[in-house]
């Protein structure tokens, strides 16, 4: 959907100072296209500014279109992630037309960042990356597949600090998958239906839209970050068909061609997303983040961590293994702290403490010893009651190994001898070895982070044109 300035007016659209639903006032349009449209409006009550999206009123007349339309509000609405616009209302104009209020943003999509400033630094790409596959993972989670991923419907806004923050937008073509029974797509989407944008559209997508799974957002997180590195998608074309032959026939180019200064790593992470079989790919987000956390800034650890969080709260049939978050090295966390990812086989994976497994092996450990403990003292008792008998049976005084072995346990004997010193071993002539607290573990020294880039180009020029 283009941009538009305050001037342009849409045929069949409401006009500025027109009131929609009673409470919102037009102000301008932000941006229209072939079957809709969205205004700048102010809540009167509120007043607040949203933005709001509706159909033109020829293409409401779209049963499927409506459906899809109204699709796209329930499927964001769902999703509690910062990272996704959030979806304020829903209703329809007197023509019948659907309308969607939303928060208004400020800022750019990816597409165009890319267009203006040219490809990314590697830091700040795979920071707003990351965001995005925040947002996936919720998605994912609540088996919802976006299938329209691309660098426009990615938008890049700020947080009120002035820290980048990236919105997913546009759910319209997403597929909803029911617990029992088939999708909400399958009712409005045929077989043969193509749905999506040709340069990010996975191979499997391109023969059955309403089949995939969300490994064909995976495919389509590659294409972005291939575009957001290398300033052009990976495979371009004359035309649709020349694009998706392809994407359906050759390999993924080279990054390193585009982008020299592009590290092996990246270039592996997107070739395995660009896999043209989905068992081949990364099974889920939060592998491919684990994938790409040590070339973000500082705030990509935290991404990582929330993805995997969100895996391990809410497991489902789309999300295979889910990895423990991993990054840059870090000092290592004591035991008492330490958290692990515990999978069992009988349900979804879930968090516990790592103590939790030390004081089973602990019980374990303790058991043993007091087993072991009370087997030598059988046998110390047997020995003294062997010793007791010999020495009732002999004249003479008792042999001093029996002697001193029972002395300790009944009374002195009458004529007691000086108990020879044992011979002290290495370890009780050996004093004690101080700890230092800068030997410590837990007070080991931590690596240094990396700069954190992607914050530091906020003032860089990405936002100078507010839309």
């Amino acid at each position: 959907m283009s941009a538009a300035d305050s001037s342009t007016l849409v045929s069949g659209a409401p006009k500025p100072g027109d009131l929609i639903a009673g409470k919102y006032r037009v102000e301008r349009v932000l941006g229209s296209g072939g079957m809709g449209v969205v205004l700048l409006a102010t809540h009167l009550e509120l007043e607040e500014l949203v933005a709001i999206k509706l159909l033109l009123p020829h293409i409401s007349q779209s049963a499927d279109t409506v459906a899809r339309f109204l699709r796209e509000a329930r499927a964001a609405i769902k999703i509690r992630s910062e990272h996704v616009v959030r979806i304020l209302d829903v209703g329809r104009l007197e023509s019948g037309a659907p309308y969607m209020v939303m928060e208004y943003l400020e800022g750019r999509d990816l597409a165009q960042v890319v267009a203006k400033t040219g490809p990314l630094p590697l830091p700040m790409a795979v920071d707003v990356f990351l965001q995005a596959c925040e947002a996936l993972a919720q998605a994912h989670v609540l088996g919802i597949v976006h299938r329209d991923l691309k660098p426009a419907n990615l938008f890049l806004t700020q947080r009120p600090g002035g820290a980048p923050c990236l919105k997913v937008l546009d759910f319209g073509i997403s597929k909803v998958a029911q617990k029992d029974g088939p999708s909400s797509d399958a009712a409005i989407t045929t077989t043969t239906a193509i749905l999506g944008t040709p340069s990010y559209m996975s191979p499997e997508q391109m023969r059955s839209t309403r089949d995939v799974d969300a490994r064909a957002d995976i495919w389509s997180l590659g294409a972005i970050l291939y575009a957001l590195l290398a300033g052009v998608p990976p495979y371009q074309g004359e035309s649709t068909a020349d694009v998706c032959a392809k994407i359906i026939r050759d390999p993924p180019p080279s990054l390193s061609r585009a982008r020299p200064d592009a590290p092996r790593e990246i270039e592996i992470v997107v070739g395995r997303c660009l896999e043209k079989e989905p068992a081949q790919r990364y099974a889920n987000v939060a592998e491919l983040a684990a994938a790409l956390v040590a070339f973000g800034s500082t705030d990509a650890q935290a991404s990582l961590t929330r993805i995997t969080h969100v895996f391990a709260a809410g497991a489902s049939p789309m999300t295979a293994s889910v990895p423990p978050p991993v990054g840059p090295a870090t000092p290592t966390p004591s035991p008492s702290a330490r958290r692990v990812v515990i999978s069992h086989p009988d349900g979804p994976t879930r968090t516990a403490s790592a103590w939790e497994d030390t004081r089973l092996v602990d019980k374990k450990k303790s058991r043993s010893t007091l087993l072991a403990l009370a087997g030598a003292a059988g046998a110390g008792a047997l020995l003294m009651a062997i010793g007791l008998t010999l020495a009732t049976r002999h004249e003479g005084p008792p042999p001093e190994a029996v002697s001193t072995l029972a002395a300790p346990v009944f009374a002195p004997t009458p004529t007691p001898t000086p108990t020879p010193t044992p011979t002290p071993t290495s370890a009780s002539t050996s004093p004690p070895t101080p700890t230092s607290a800068s030997t410590s573990t837990s007070d080991a020294a931590a690596p240094p982070r990396p700069p954190h880039s992607a914050k530091s180009s906020g003032g860089s020029g990405l936002f100078d044109d507010r839309k």
